[in-house]
């Protein structure tokens, strides 16, 4: 026997503890019977532990021969290889009513800047043929309830559809609310809406600048669409906003008990818009992300962001072989950050699949690197998530681990918080 090499500990107030990546097992233990178990543990043979029976029913302590690189390999593998749903992120439209700073679209040329009624009507005759029953759609872009008449109008299409059941997200600068969009939304499967904010007033209008909307607009807004749909807050978090957060939570905190919550991201410089002056350390935003969290939490808030916790064998739909992303032209791509045809994998042509075979660049179908054969990822506790992370950043050099690699143990007590306190 031995024990597992991908398990986290933690304490917390005054209980200890244990989560396996691998099997996604948690287990709770008094403080005071922590160092038994650790020895448990450190002796994983004597199986006259009282710890032995659930360390063992648990996966914290394994057989010799039992292959934990081979399980997440066939959990990533079943994911990836998943029929049960077709996920399609469909890119309206480019165009945008704010300019922010920190856009990773900025400074980038489009052959096509937004889907033609003919695209809308390429796509939906595409998923009439899809073999999946089930078929959800993140409607994207640019900001796009600028297409918001379109996607009802396509919604709409894919309501008489007996084959399949359609579900919907929105991904939304929060800059409009329309009453009819958001009310037949609901009616057609809208699950929920991502709004990206980066603080309020001030700060708001230096990151985001737009002549179409302010801060006041996007928090009335938000409320509005609570009625309709859970609405979860990405923070944007830079060197400019970090001080200031806060106010966006004080803004909203009349609706913390609706279906509202928070996560949070870190604004990165690209090449293409760079933007390193604001830009913050891993560490630093790591550590302003465990403090804003857990204050949210002490304020009741609901904060939604602990992927590494749950984790259903996929880092990135980038790597699903069910998973799309659809811009102008109908042109696929395996990642959301990539807009150039010449670097999609495929076309949508009288509604079938066309594939390119000499696809280049971040449209490339296989990862850069096998992470199983890689020592340094085999041997991090975080490979039953991250599955080597993010292909996108490797390809530009960058790297691919994500963010909270280096503070599980205080993602795992966040994890608890969010999970257990409440209940």
């Amino acid at each position: 026997m031995r024990k597992s090499n991908y398990y986290i500990s933690a304490k917390i107030n005054d209980f200890v503890l244990y989560y396996n990546l691998v099997n996604d097992t948690l287990l709770q233990l008094p403080a005071d019977r922590n160092e038994g178990c650790i020895r448990c543990l450190q002796n994983p043979n004597d199986t006259t532990s009282i710890y032995w029976p659930k360390l063992y029913e648990d996966r914290f302590i394994v057989e010799d021969d039992y292959d934990e690189m081979r399980e997440i390999q066939r959990r990533h593998l079943k994911t990836v290889n998943s029929t049960d749903e077709l996920n399609i992120t469909v890119i309206s439209t480019l165009k945008c009513n704010s300019d922010c700073t920190f856009c990773y679209q900025r400074n980038l040329d489009f052959q096509c800047e937004e889907m033609t009624d003919d695209d809308f009507d390429g796509l939906y005759t595409f998923l009439l043929g899809v073999p999946q029953r089930n078929i959800h759609i993140s409607w994207y872009g640019g900001e796009p309830l600028l297409a918001r008449e379109k996607i009802l109008k396509f919604c709409a299409r894919a309501d008489k559809d007996k084959k399949h059941t359609y579900s919907y997200s929105v991904s939304t600068n929060a800059s409009i609310f329309d009453e009819k969009f958001f009310r037949m939304m609901e009616r057609y499967g809208l699950t929920n809406v991502t709004v990206s904010m980066v603080g309020t007033k001030e700060t708001q209008s230096a990151l985001r600048p737009s002549t179409e909307y302010d801060s006041a607009r996007v928090i009335k807004n938000i409320i509005s669409m609570t009625r309709y749909t859970r609405v979860i807050v990405k923070i944007d978090l830079c060197k400019s906003n970090i001080e200031n957060i806060r106010d966006i939570f004080e803004e909203l905190s009349g609706y913390r008990h609706s279906s509202l919550s928070f996560s949070f991201n870190r604004i990165v410089s690209y090449d293409h818009r760079p933007c390193a002056e604001i830009e913050l350390d891993v560490d630093t935003y790591m550590k302003h992300v465990i403090e804003l969290a857990n204050w949210a939490l002490d304020h009741q808030f609901c904060i939604s962001d602990m992927s590494c916790f749950q984790n259903f064998g996929v880092y990135c739909g980038a790597y699903a072989n069910n998973n799309y992303v659809v811009g102008p032209g109908l042109y696929l791509y395996h990642c959301d950050r990539t807009y150039d045809p010449k670097d999609s994998f495929a076309q949508i042509v009288n509604g079938t699949l066309v594939y390119h075979l000499d696809c280049a660049g971040c449209g490339s179908a296989e990862p850069c690197t096998d992470p199983y054969k890689v020592d340094e990822c085999r041997e991090c506790r975080l490979l039953p998530y991250c599955n080597g992370g993010c292909d996108y950043l490797r390809k530009l050099g960058k790297c691919a681990c994500p963010p909270e690699r280096d503070y599980l143990e205080e993602f795992l007590k966040l994890y608890y918080r969010i999970r257990y306190e409440r209940q």
